[in-house]
């Protein structure tokens, strides 16, 4: 079965503010401006550093954190299995997580940082601790149904983990014109080029389709006649608008997939 982003969700992050995306499997994003692919590229960026355990040390490099707007909001959702988290700069100056929250379409929940009304704030994500922990072992007998079923729920929760994990470290910008993909995350291309030769269209067009059938793609180009290609509901508008945020506006409008 294909792999998909079935929701993206960022608040107060640089341009990206209010931003609910619903993408197609192939998700062609027209960026004149090159404002959101800049966004949307350290927008998972900063998602992969969370599930490597290296949030700090990405927050601490230049320019990663101008433009942030205390809170920032983020989720993915992959086949409707969503994580998010939200990010306050606390008074001394230091970025923290204040909410880690896994939520599987199986229909368990796991509140990895929990933000209540005294919340623990975090430095670092959870996710990667329980991510790499290695399987757990088939028990020699069977337990009580309380303890099969909690080890159920544990193998559920491992799964999503590892899964959420897997795909956000996995990812990295590769230009359009050749790329290589990994079955275990999702395409991000780049086509920098206004004007294409003509033999250029068709094969973008091809080899972008050809992945999409395997993993979720989302490609950037600032070229209306290469987004032209595409078929129209694979292809949304992004402008910038006055005030600094992203707009995105689909060529054919779309609905909110359902599970």
């Amino acid at each position: 079965m294909r792999t998909r982003f079935t929701r993206i969700e960022a608040d107060g992050f640089r341009s990206l503010r209010g931003v609910v995306l619903h993408p197609e499997p192939l998700e062609v994003l027209v960026d004149p401006q090159g404002t959101a692919t800049r966004d949307l590229i350290a927008f998972f960026t900063l998602l992969r550093e969370l599930a490597h355990g290296r949030l700090q040390q990405h927050l601490s490099q230049p320019g990663v954190t101008d433009g942030l707007r205390s809170p920032v909001k983020l989720s993915l959702a992959v086949d409707w299995n969503t994580y998010r988290v939200e990010l306050q700069c606390f008074p001394d100056g230091v970025w923290r997580l204040v909410e880690e929250h896994l939520d599987l379409l199986a229909g368990v929940s796991m509140e990895l940082i929990t933000h209540g009304q005294k919340p623990r704030p975090s430095e670092e994500a959870v996710l990667p601790t329980y991510a790499d922990l290695p399987p757990a072992k088939e028990p020699k007998t069977r337990g009580t149904v309380d303890e099969e079923e909690g080890r159920m729920v544990g193998g559920v929760v491992q799964w999503g983990m590892t899964m959420m994990a897997r795909m956000l470290r996995g990812f990295r910008v590769q230009p359009a014109e050749s790329f290589d993909l990994d079955e275990d995350s999702f395409l991000v291309l780049e086509e920098p080029d206004v004007d294409l030769p003509a033999n250029a269209f068709w094969d973008r067009v091809e080899s972008a389709r050809a992945a999409s059938l395997r993993v979720p793609v989302l490609l950037f180009t600032p070229s209306v006649a290469l987004a032209d290609a595409f078929d129209l509901q694979d292809v949304q508008h992004l402008e910038t608008t006055a005030d600094g945020a992203t707009s995105f506006r689909p060529l054919r409008a779309r609905k909110e997939p359902y599970r």
